[in-house]
């Protein structure tokens, strides 16, 4: 070999490629800017926190949220207007993995709140918080307000009734309710349920409200049945006829109580 030719291991040597060592990345400190963007960062999840929990606690309530709850309440962090907040935890709902507005299948969980999550983790303010999971938080979107509610912790129905309630649409509740009950189950609604929670209503008003909603063009698949007892119960023709309404109102007001 001349002095002119080298191996592929002197090529290897020339380059000094295998002998180099890798340099250490370092990580850089954040900032002030950095850190001031952390802070605010925090300090909007914190609120949103705040604000998710207590929107899960008053579903296990039976209750339903609206926005005006918050700037009621001030869940928005130090320095950050209550409408500029609202609007943003609204818009962070929305655009997030979020629950929708109908009866979940499967099993759903709540998210554990913010200070259970770092329990025994040591974080300081300049860390930044992991992102508030509203995997389960559902939305209503009514003439009045929005709505919001813990599909985890509430049924989409009793939400739903809550909704139609707060809007003060008793035509609205009324048709749906039983219209629901006879697609779903099926069965008539004894005029006694619309005495219980979330309603509230009389048996007077329970029959005004139908003899509106039957007054209406849109409304005519609503009818009434009495039992052999003279009770009245309410069907939805576009689900149960005549007879199914007479026969099921017949079994659930009287024969299902003489065969427990």
């Amino acid at each position: 070999m001349n002095e002119h030719e080298h191996t592929a291991d002197d090529e290897v040597r020339i380059s000094g490629a295998p002998d180099t060592p890798t340099p250490e990345v370092v990580d850089a400190e954040p900032t002030a800017e950095e850190l001031e963007r952390i802070h605010t960062r925090n300090a909007f999840v914190r609120a949103l926190d705040a604000l998710l929990t207590d929107i899960r606690q008053r579903s296990y309530e039976g209750k339903i949220t609206t926005t005006a709850r918050w700037k009621k309440h001030s869940f928005q962090p130090e320095g950050m207007e209550a409408a500029a907040f609202v609007e943003e935890a609204l818009l962070y709902i929305q655009t997030h993995d979020h629950a929708e507005a109908q009866e979940v299948r499967g099993t759903l969980m709540a998210p554990k709140p913010l200070d259970v999550q770092l329990e025994g983790k040591n974080v300081s303010n300049d860390d930044p918080l992991p992102e508030p999971d509203v995997s389960d938080i559902a939305l209503l979107m009514g003439k009045k307000a929005i709505y919001l509610y813990s599909a985890a912790l509430m049924s989409h129905s009793y939400a739903h009734a809550l909704f139609l309630t707060s809007e003060n649409d008793n035509v609205a509740t009324f048709v749906d309710v039983v219209r629901t009950e006879s697609r779903v189950y099926p069965r008539p609604v004894a005029e006694d349920s619309f005495m219980n929670p979330p309603y509230l209503w009389s048996r007077a008003k329970t029959r005004k409200v139908y003899e509106k909603a039957h007054a209406l063009d849109a409304f005519k698949d609503i009818h009434v049945t009495r039992t052999s007892l003279g009770e009245p119960y309410y069907y939805s023709d576009l689900y149960l006829s005549d007879a199914q309404g007479a026969a099921l109102a017949q079994w659930y007001g009287v024969e299902k109580g003489l065969n427990p």
